[in-house]
């Protein structure tokens, strides 16, 4: 079963224009009630049926289905013609309510109440009036309880006009003489010529109407009024009713009710809502009267029936049988489970004709649930409707029609809360006082936080001491009063020097332990405890946790961690309610009493019911303001500051009703107030407001940071306060506690909104400048500021980035600044450039810096590279260790650092690079400039990066000559030189490299080569190691007088040149001398021929012999003869005779050999003895086998015996053999 609106239908089937309200009554045509129709025609049908009961809860539908039948009844009766109407039920029926209320309590905040009681007899009396007052008087005029009724001013005066003339005839009759008078009295009364009878008889009716007329109108105004309230009577008169009944209404009135019904045709009634009544008596009563009217034999055309629509559980469940004949259920139309579905459907119904709302469906599926009653719905959207156009008209508001429908459900479910919010109190006004208490307690909690991180921020980075090694030396100091021994701290507890010296020592131990004094020993005085100031100890172990801090945490963190709090503080700021209670549990949020209503927190949770839900329910004229606005002004006069969230209504009207000097206080901060004056003005109050936010008090910043970070008129705002405010970035930049991403958000600002003018203002001390080129991140951050404007600050304030990343960053930016030069040459910009340019080409930067500029073509970085060249060399290209740059490029550097001698030399050291020829460098100015350029030829040949070859030597060589470095790189290069083409060596090189201080070793290998065209370098100019080179190679021809100068110069020299010439030399030696030291150098030399060193020996031997020649000359197997044996014997010492003997015994005879052994003596002297024979040993040597050999062959000795020889060692257990010679003696007579 479903309910339509009657209002609508009948309008949809007449064409009337569409309205959305319905009524609230009981409709006549309810869906899919057929049955309950049915069901009461089949009892009404049913004569034994008197008591019949429509049973559901309230709101079912329960009056709607009586008045459908009734209606059905009516139509289908008048099917039957129009003498039949007078059959339809309704015309012989009643309907009687006693529906009762609930008083409200403006305490309540469940929407509940107290019923109001509503005893018995006045639920009876109340019935009496609806039965008797439902009928005309005239159809009951026996009845006490006829009601009053209206009477016509015609009907009056006839009233009067019968009354006097019946008056009149019984004066007539009875009073004669009375009624003469009278008549007399009115014939004195007309003139004497209207005297007659006629005359009389017209003024005697026309007084008749006078007196009619004003009795009426007395009667109808002033004596219906009159009311008899009291009657005083005697004071010893009572007045006492015959018996004293305490019967019922029913009972004391039931003839009245039996009358009723017999003299009127009703024979139905139905009871509505009695059930809601308190005292179930009154069923039992209606019982009783049924049965009794029913008994009636009085009432015609019976049964009278009894409908009541009840609950279901007005009675037990046996009860309600024998109390009812027939009971019908009722399905109810309508609860909280289908409720959103009957509210959608009247949305959809407005829709389609053409009046929208806007209203989710999500959003009825929320509400909904909570309405359960068809009347509370009907009226709930009856209501919206009205307010929705009522405000939207009026104040011209952009409203929310689910806030609206939402305060509308509130409205009829919790009237008296609802009714308590004009007022400004009630649970929903408490409810966001408990938002404003919480917030107030949550953002002072975080301030704690804050201002620990301020203070740990503050402390660490302004102490003088910057580790906590270094603060625990000054506290130890400090305490001592002088340069002493510390012994450790002294009290409760002793703490050692180790102990507190050591890094993770905890401070705070020296306050729990209670340490007081600390030990010192004083050299003069011996070890002392010196008391402490424990306040000064507090101060320290607060220094000692600010610095441990900002040590584990690092500055970044800590502030990261301020700035989340901000953040977080600041987000709570006008934060709404619903964010609120998704953020935090609900306890927390909201008080006991305010959770209570289930309802209204849901509502609040969802966001249906937020701040602005005075807007809702209230008209604001023009020129009112609210409560709340007033306050706000009233803190301003007085100077005492509200929350910079405080809530304002009417905005604009507050702005008007400040005088402008208040705008200089600090109590008119408030954040909507700002905002009025950024989009409205008046421009002088805005001016003065920005201008106290600029003196740079802790208030006003604290303003400014909650301010932007929760509006939309930022630019507006950061752009008028930096014109007034130049030292503004000095102030963000310093602050130590702010994040760097909160800087760059005012930042970005600033960038938007300030001109070139302000930027420079700005720019104290370069603080911008600064700020821009110590992040090299900070054109990424920026990347969403325009272009132009970031060029424009980086032109105006002279920016030069050190390092930048360019990842994500416009490329036409990155173009600025890249070609305007906007930062410091050093290695890491040009990386990133190179990087940019050409990401390829990086890897070639560590090792060819220079090479990769070059390559990289951008003429930009080139020309800036070599504006500040001497720089570039000494910062970038120098500070790698190896160097791998083009040859050509190498010498672009060395002739740009033309006057940088000590650049050029450790540029050509640290690169790697070929120079084909060294000429490549400044070769066409080095003639000019030789003595600019000396020490970086010489570092080239040093380096070995010219090419080894005779041009580049020569090349050199012309312009330096035989220079040191030269001589150095010649050497190196020897072996290489040794084999090229000397073909352009000239012989003046030729010649100062022969006569020149160089080393052998180069000599040595080049002399042979280099070879003079025509050699005419005198002998004795030649240092004796370069002639021994070229008499080695045979640099020069073998002459009398080149062998004169050459001996002259060295006998050494003269020999070795023999030698080398030896041929030469024996063809003229007859013209050259010979000397004794010449002689022993030839005859011993190696390397002369055997032949020439035989001639030699027998030409020069006997008037040249030397004692070296003397002892060699069996070795060299020279012919000795006994006459040069002689000269040589002469030429030896004597303890030389005895080899010399032994090498040359073959060319002696027995007799000469027995002379020499007596002239050597020793173990030879027994051979000299030939007297006798006899055994001579010797030792077993070569020499002494050779001297036996050579004696058995001249008959010296007639035997020899190579025998061994014990001898007992002086170790017991040993013994050792020695060989010996045993010759026999052969005896000469």
């Amino acid at each position: 079963m479903s309910l339509n609106g009657k209002n609508n239908k009948d309008t949809e089937n007449s064409g009337k224009p569409y309205s959305e309200y319905q009524d609230l009554t009981p409709i006549d045509h309810i869906e899919n009630g057929g049955e309950y129709i049915t069901a009461l025609n089949w009892a009404f049908q049913n004569k034994k049926i008197k008591n019949i009961a429509l049973t559901g809860p309230y709101g079912a539908g329960k009056s709607s289905i009586i008045e459908t039948f009734l209606a059905e009844d009516e139509k289908r009766v008048s099917e039957k013609g129009r003498a039949a109407r007078n059959k339809a039920i309704r015309k012989t029926a009643l309907n009687i309510s006693m529906a009762t209320f609930v008083r409200g309590h403006p305490e309540k905040t469940d929407g509940g109440g107290n019923k109001i009681d509503i005893g018995a007899e006045e639920v009876e009396e109340g019935i009496l009036k609806q039965l008797f007052y439902k009928v005309e008087p005239s159809k009951i005029p026996q009845s006490r309880y006829r009601k009053l009724h209206t009477m016509s001013f015609r009907t009056v005066v006839c009233h009067i006009v019968a009354g006097l003339l019946l008056i009149g005839l019984l004066l007539a009759i009875f009073a004669s003489s009375t009624y003469e008078k009278i008549i007399g009295a009115v014939k004195a009364f007309l003139p004497a010529c209207l005297s007659g009878g006629f005359f009389t008889a017209a003024a005697t009716l026309a007084l008749l109407a006078l007196v009619s007329t004003v009795g009426a109108y007395l009667y109808l105004a002033v004596i219906s009024k009159f009311r008899v309230k009291e009657i005083k009577l005697p004071t010893d008169t009572t007045v006492q009713s015959g018996d004293e009944n305490e019967d019922s209404v029913f009972n004391r009135n039931l003839d009245e009710i039996m009358y009723f019904f017999e003299a009127t045709g009703y024979r139905t009634v139905f009871f509505e809502d009695l059930d809601r009544l308190t005292d179930p008596k009154i069923f039992v009563h209606l019982r009783e009267l049924n049965n009794l009217l029913n008994n009636d034999d009085a009432i015609k055309n019976k049964p009278v029936v009894f409908v009541y629509a009840v609950r279901d559980d007005i009675f037990s469940r046996e009860d309600r049988t024998k109390f009812f004949d027939f009971i019908i259920p009722v399905i109810p139309v309508m609860n909280s489970t289908n409720s959103g579905d009957i509210l959608l459907q009247r949305l959809e119904e407005s829709k389609k004709n053409g009046v929208a709302h806007d209203i989710s469906q999500g959003f009825v599926l929320d509400v909904a649930p909570y309405i359960s009653d068809m009347r509370v719905l009907q009226n709930i959207y009856n209501e919206f409707v009205v307010y929705k156009n009522t405000l939207r008209t009026s104040q011209g508001l952009s409203l929310s029609d689910e806030q609206m429908l939402t305060m509308i459900v509130f409205k009829n479910l919790y009237p008296n809360d609802f009714a308590d919010i004009q007022d400004e109190k009630g649970i929903i006004k408490e409810a966001f006082q408990d938002k404003i208490a919480f917030i107030e307690k949550k953002r002072n909690v975080i301030q704690e936080k804050i201002d620990h991180y301020e203070d740990t921020i503050a402390g660490a980075q302004g102490d003088v001491a910057k580790s906590i090694k270094e603060l625990k030396y000054a506290m130890i100091g400090t305490f001592m009063g002088g340069f002493y021994q510390f012994n450790g701290f002294r009290g409760n507890w002793s703490v050692s020097p180790e102990e507190v010296i050591q890094d993770d020592f905890d401070m705070t131990e020296l306050t729990r332990k209670n340490c007081k004094y600390v030990n010192a020993l004083i050299y003069s005085r011996g070890s002392r405890d010196i008391s402490i100031n424990l306040d000064l100890l507090d101060s320290y172990v607060e220094r000692w946790k600010h610095i441990k801090e900002l040590g584990e945490k690092g500055l970044s963190q800590l502030q990261e961690n301020l700035q989340k709090l901000r953040d977080e503080q600041h987000s709570l700021i006008g934060m709404p309610l619903t964010q609120l209670l998704k953020l935090f549990p609900v306890e927390e949020v909201l008080s006991d009493e305010v959770r209570g209503n289930r309802l209204l927190t849901f509502l609040l949770r969802r966001g249906y019911i937020d701040e602005k839900y005075a807007n809702y329910i209230n008209y604001f004229k023009g020129t009112s303001i609210t409560k709340d606005d007033m306050n706000f002004i009233l803190s301003v006069k007085n100077q005492t500051p509200l929350s910079f969230d405080y809530q304002l209504t009417k905005t604009s009207m507050v702005v008007d009703k400040l005088q402008n000097y208040e705008f200089e206080q600090k109590a008119v901060y408030n954040f909507a107030l700002l905002e009025e004056l950024l989009s409205h003005g008046p421009e002088e109050k805005l001016t003065v407001f920005i201008a106290q936010l600029a003196d740079e008090n802790e208030i006003s910043w604290q303003f400014i940071d909650e301010f932007v970070s929760r509006n939309k008129q930022q630019e507006e705002f950061i752009c008028l306060l930096a014109e007034k405010w130049t030292g503004m970035w000095t102030y963000i930049s310093a602050d130590e506690t702010l994040t760097y991403e909160r800087q760059l958000l005012y930042l970005r600002i600033i960038l938007k909104v300030s001109t070139p003018a302000t930027l420079e203002a700005m720019n104290k001390d370069g603080c911008l400048t600064h700020y821009f080129e110590q992040h090299d991140d900070i054109l990424q951050k920026l990347v969403s500021c325009d272009i132009s404007d970031i060029e424009a600050a980086i032109e105006h304030l002279n920016i030069g980035f050190e390092n930048i990343q360019v990842d994500g960053v416009s490329k036409e930016l990155l173009a600025f600044v890249f070609d305007n030069h906007h930062y410091k040459l050093n290695a890491s910009m040009i990386q990133t450039i190179v990087n940019y340019k050409n990401a390829s080409m990086t890897k070639m930067l560590e090792e060819k810096p220079y090479t990769t500029v070059l390559d990289l073509e951008y003429d930009a970085l080139t020309e800036y590279i070599h504006d500040d060249f001497v720089d570039y060399i000494r910062e970038i290209v120098l500070v790698h260790t190896i160097l791998s740059d083009h040859a050509e490029d190498v010498v672009d550097m060395l002739i740009r650092l033309k006057d940088e001698k000590d650049l050029q030399l450790q540029l050509v050291d640290r690169e790697t690079f070929h120079l084909d020829r060294i000429e490549e460098c400044a070769g066409d100015r080095i003639q000019a400039e030789k003595d600019t350029w000396r020490p970086v030829w010489d570092a080239l040949l040093a380096k070995n990066v010219v090419a080894i070859n005779w041009e580049n030597v020569i090349s050199y060589w012309k312009v330096y000559k035989l220079s040191d470095e030269l001589k150095k790189y010649i050497l190196a290069h020897a072996g290489e030189l040794r084999g090229m083409d000397v073909a352009i060596v000239p012989d003046d090189f030729i010649r100062q490299f022969i006569q020149v201080d160089v080393e052998p070793v180069s000599k040595q290998i080049l002399i042979p080569v280099l070879r003079m065209k025509s050699f005419d370098l005198a002998i004795s100019s030649i240092d004796e190691i370069t002639l021994d080179i070229m008499i080695g190679c045979n640099y020069f021809e073998f002459t009398a007088s080149y062998y004169a100068a050459v001996n002259k110069c060295s006998s050494d020299l003269g020999l070795k040149f023999i030698l080398k010439n030896q041929d030469e030399y024996m063809n003229l030696k007859a013209s050259l001398s010979m000397t004794s030291g010449l002689f022993e150098g030839l005859i011993c030399s190696r390397n002369i021929k055997p032949e020439y060193r035989t001639r030699l020996f027998s030409e020069y031997g006997k008037n040249h012999m030397t004692e070296k020649v003397a002892l060699h000359m069996n070795e060299l197997q020279l012919p000795v003869t006994k006459e040069i044996f002689n000269v040589a014997w002469s030429q030896v010492s004597q303890e030389m005779h005895t080899e010399l003997l032994l090498e040359n015994c073959t060319i002696f005879n027995a007799d000469e050999l027995e002379q020499r052994f007596r002239e050597i003596g020793g173990e030879y002297l027994e051979l000299a003895d030939r007297t006798r024979r006899h055994d001579v040993i010797l030792s077993d040597t070569p020499q002494n086998k050779k001297l036996a050999e050579h004696l058995k062959t001249v008959g010296y000795i007639t035997s020899r015996e190579e025998k061994s020889k014990r001898l007992v060692d002086s170790d017991p257990g040993g013994e050792k053999g020695q060989k010996i010679l045993k010759l026999r003696v052969k005896q000469v007579k």
